[in-house]
């Protein structure tokens, strides 16, 4: 190894489907609880194990602005709650996340969606951390001119200037950062 990328195993898809199979869709989804943001986990795990993969980008991105970077960063409570972690390896939903993530962009299904109708209104967003361009995302999705502020050189906040390249690859927060 000579340089401190981004370093994570490629899996073939069978993998992801096999994983996406393992969900159990549980009458309580405690990977769903889990989940800071709320995730629909069942219902995108579903989804991958069909082979539809737009339609999970779909469930996915209903819940979460940014699967690409949790998808690579999050410590994952999810897994930990997985009814299959008491007495087997739990599903690796953070894995079907950044597949699903990274899979959406290299089939261009993640692209700019501007609104239909704009509201004339203004709306100042103080620094580009992820909380901020998220913030920035819904306003602009809600018809709202936003302007994001940010101190540093780079947009991205503690994406860029706090997570090192091994675990969340700048290109990764710069493609998403151009949409």
């Amino acid at each position: 190894m000579g340089d401190y990328r981004e370093l994570y195993q490629d899996w073939p898809e069978t993998e992801a489907k096999d994983q996406g199979s393992r969900c159990m869709d549980c009458s309580v989804p405690f990977c769903h609880m889990g989940c800071p943001l709320g995730n629909v986990i069942p219902d995108f795990n579903h989804q991958v194990y069909l082979g539809n993969w737009e339609a999970a980008l779909r469930v996915l991105q209903s819940t979460n602005n940014f699967p690409e970077f949790t998808g690579r960063i999050c410590p994952a409570p999810c897994e930990a709650a997985c009814v299959l972690n008491i007495n087997d390896d739990p599903v690796t939903i953070e894995y079907i996340e950044k597949e699903i993530a990274d899979r959406g962009f290299a089939e261009g299904w993640i692209k700019p969606e501007p609104p239909q109708n704009r509201t004339g209104k203004k709306v100042a967003v103080v620094g580009s951390g992820p909380a901020g361009l998220a913030a920035a995302q819904q306003l602009n999705r809600a018809g709202h001119w936003v302007t994001v502020f940010e101190r540093n050189e780079y947009i991205g906040g503690l994406l860029i200037l706090g997570i090192p390249d091994f675990k969340l690859d700048k290109e990764v927060v710069v493609r998403r950062v151009d949409l």
